[in-house]
């Protein structure tokens, strides 16, 4: 498939409804974020904006609003949150907050080996079951959980973005009958087998995924790199589905044995027995911390000689998953 080029009538200190852009934070297939200038509160905001190219595309259109409306009806501390939304020129608008910061695949790239310490991790992971259980309690699953839809701030608190590919329950699917979405390295089982079946456990699994890349290195299934491509994600989807991964302690001897069993029933193909919720999921995190290592540490710093602007890391994870559903 054609790559869409991207047209947009919005410049430089435009002005965009209300707000005054400045430039762009980033684009790609479905969308261009701009960061702008709120004159009213006197801060800087990230505004959303779908892609010219695609305004003829009832499709895309259609899911704009399904997230829109969506992530209009979340309101928690873990979750970037939806300011306002309104139009120009027949282009919608989503407008957030901008936390400067950056995201936690950021954080693991340039981590040593790529793993974090523990009491980080599990300070980070907390505040993404936290929001993951609230958009659930809320009717919400996500579907894309990911290292680079987790932003975080100079204070390491975690924000859950991207509620692109996301689902209400009871919701009509906008995605072809037997579509999948999501990223293949953190995708349930059902994902990949019964897409138009799955509930919040989904979630459930693709954040024992993002627990294991966090304290192994890596996620629980790989393919070389230059098996990357079609044949890269048919085979990390047989994986998901066929394979069980080596456990976490195996791979890290540190990992203490608690976690990585949780880690390991998470990752069950039987959705019945992983963890039922993200609440028993973090209880569960939390009780199996051994004593001795519950004392809070210095942690590893979030900030960076580069920062990110948080738009940028909720683009790209907005491009790749919806371009993704787009493609298949």
């Amino acid at each position: 498939m054609m790559a869409r080029t991207i047209r947009t009538d919005f410049s430089a200190g435009q002005a965009c409804g209300k707000y005054q852009l400045e430039h762009i934070l980033g684009k790609g297939g479905m969308a261009v974020v701009w960061k702008a200038w709120d004159p009213e509160t006197r801060q800087h905001v990230a505004i959303k904006v779908v892609a010219e190219s695609l305004l003829a595309d009832p499709g895309i259109s259609a899911r704009f609003e399904d997230e829109l409306r969506r992530h209009a009806r979340l309101n928690h501390p873990n979750i970037v949150r939806l300011i306002d939304t309104f139009s120009v020129n027949d282009q919608q608008c989503m407008v957030m907050n901008l936390i400067e910061g950056e995201s936690l695949a950021a954080l693991l790239e340039r981590t040593p080996n790529h793993i974090l310490p523990l009491d980080v991790v599990v300070r980070i992971f907390t505040d993404v079951l936290s929001a993951l259980d609230y958009a659930h309690r809320n009717g919400i699953l996500h579907r894309d959980v990911k290292p680079s839809n987790i932003l975080l701030d100079a204070q390491q608190h975690a924000y859950l973005l991207d509620f692109g590919i996301a689902l209400a329950v009871g919701e009509a699917r906008r995605t072809r009958a037997g579509g999948r979405v999501g990223t293949p390295e953190y995708m349930s089982p059902e994902q990949i087998r019964t897409p138009e079946n799955i509930d919040h456990r989904t979630d459930v699994y693709s954040g024992g995924c993002v627990l294991y890349a966090m304290l192994t290195g890596q996620p629980p299934f790989t393919v070389p790199e230059q098996e990357n491509g079609t044949t890269g994600e048919l085979a990390l989807r047989a994986a998901h589905v066929k394979e069980i991964p080596v456990p976490p302690h195996r791979r890290q001897p540190s990992i203490p044995l608690g976690i990585s069993n949780l880690i390991m029933s998470a990752l069950s193909k039987d959705p019945g027995q992983r963890p039922q919720g993200c609440a028993e999921f973090s209880r569960l995190l939390l009780a199996a911390i051994p004593q001795h290592s519950r004392a809070p540490a210095e942690g590893v710093s979030t900030r960076s000689p580069l920062r990110f602007a948080a738009m940028i890391a909720l683009l790209a994870a907005a491009v790749g998953a919806i371009g993704y559903v787009v493609s298949i």
